[in-house]
């Protein structure tokens, strides 16, 4: 009888690539790095994900549900959105890496929660459809996902406080004029 695959293995994997993605960025996340962190062998980690590729996808896939999660359980749309600012300024590897991988995992053909909860968090505070606030909704994202990134650019303090002190009021006011995306 073959030996039993450690179940618990695979989480280990993920959870030293995620130290590892943090602590060096997207360059100390190599399958022998990874092994070495999460005290395993690299065929080992071969075994449970083919490439950096797909341990990349793995990671984003995880990062994904995690803002999503963080999203959603906000109060307010206005809550949500600066939490996924947020994440993005205190995550900074995590999130570009997510975004490099953003078409593989979150296609626009798959179930998007986020985009399910932000329409129907419109709908309750302005009435209609959940699809007459499509504009809004991608309007909603850009505006957060251009804050983000500039929030993840190390350098310019000043730069990011002007990000940091401009991005709530223009997504306060997008959210008090909806009519400006939702014809």
């Amino acid at each position: 009888m073959p030996p039993k695959a450690d179940a618990q293995t695979e989480g280990r994997i993920l959870k030293a690539a995620e130290r590892l993605l943090r602590a060096r960025g997207e360059v100390g996340l190599t399958l022998r790095a990874v092994a070495r962190e999460a005290g395993t062998t690299t065929p080992t980690v071969y075994k449970r994900f083919r490439n950096k590729k797909a341990l990349r996808f793995a990671l984003a896939e995880k990062f994904a549900t995690q803002v999503i999660a963080e999203c959603i359980s906000a109060p307010t749309l206005e809550e949500a959105f600066r939490s996924y600012v947020n994440f993005a300024e205190q995550h900074p590897n995590q999130y570009r890496l997510l975004w490099d991988a953003w078409t593989e995992v979150l296609h626009p053909d798959d179930p998007r929660p986020f985009r399910a909860w932000v329409l129907s968090q419109l709908v309750q505070r302005f009435g209609g459809a959940p699809e007459d606030y499509s504009l809004l909704f991608y309007g909603l994202i850009l505006l957060s996902h251009g804050a983000a990134m500039l929030l993840t650019v190390p350098g310019d303090d000043t730069a990011r406080q002007v990000v940091r002190d401009s991005f709530p009021p223009l997504l306060d006011a997008l959210l008090r004029n909806p009519q400006v995306l939702h014809p």
